[in-house]
C-alpha cells in the first residue's frame, strides 16, 4: 500500500495548490516528502518487527496510517497536510520493509517465487494504478476524498486481519501463537 498511497495525490496537485494557495510544484512536494520517508523509515521497522512480531507491526501501521489519512483529509493548511503525509509515510512503510520477509516465512521454497512475484507486482502497480483511480475521485468528489478512501482501505485491511484469523481458526489452519 506504500506506493499506492504515495502516488494517490498526483492527479490532484493543481486542486491542492489552489486549495492551499501554493504552487503546483509545492503541492508535488507532498509526494516527494512521502517518498523520502518511505526510503528511510524501513530501517526502523525491520528491527522492530524482529523484536515484536510482524502482525502487531502491521496492525499498528494500519491504525496510525488511518489516523494520518484522516488528518490529511481534514488538514486546514499546507503545513498540516505535510505533517500528516509524513506520519502516513512513516506508518505505511512497514509493508515495504517486511513484505518480502512475510512472503518468505509464509510459503515453502517451491511456492515462494510465485508469491514473491505477486507481492512485487502489487507494490509496482501502486504507482500507475493509484493516480488513475484517484484522478476520478479528485475530479468527481474532491481531493480530500482521496484521503477518506485511503482511510477506509486502512479500516478494511485492519478488520480483514481479524476476519481472516477467525476464518482460518474455524478451518483449523491457524494458531495465534504463529503470528507473534
Amino acid at each position: 500500500m506504500s506506493t499506492f498511497t504515495a502516488a494517490a495525490i498526483i492527479p490532484a496537485y493543481q486542486i491542492i495548490a489552489i486549495s492551499f494557495g501554493t504552487t503546483v510544484q509545492e503541492a508535488s512536494y507532498l509526494t516527494s516528502l512521502q517518498i523520502a520517508i518511505l526510503g528511510v523509515a524501513p530501517l526502523f521497522w525491520k528491527p522492530f518487527s524482529n523484536t515484536f512480531g510482524r502482525r502487531p507491526l502491521f496492525l499498528l501501521s494500519l491504525i496510525c496510517s488511518l489516523i494520518g489519512n484522516i488528518g490529511c483529509a481534514k488538514s486546514p493548511s499546507y503545513a498540516t497536510m505535510a505533517v500528516c503525509r509524513a506520519i502516513v509515510a512513516f506508518f505505511i512503510s512497514p509493508a515495504a520493509a517486511i513484505g518480502s520477509a512475510v512472503v518468505t516465512e509464509t510459503f515453502f521454497k517451491g511456492e515462494r517465487a510465485r508469491y514473491m512475484g505477486i507481492w512485487t507486482l502489487m507494490v509496482t502497480l501502486g504507482v500507475p494504478l493509484s493516480p488513475f483511480i484517484f484522478g476520478f475521485v479528485a475530479n468527481d468528489v474532491g481531493y480530500r476524498w482521496i484521503y477518506w478512501v485511503l482511510a477506509m482501505v486502512c479500516i478494511c485491511l485492519f478488520l480483514s486481519s481479524f476476519l481472516m484469523e477467525a476464518v482460518l481458526t474455524s478451518l483449523g489452519r491457524f494458531e495465534s501463537a504463529h503470528l507473534t
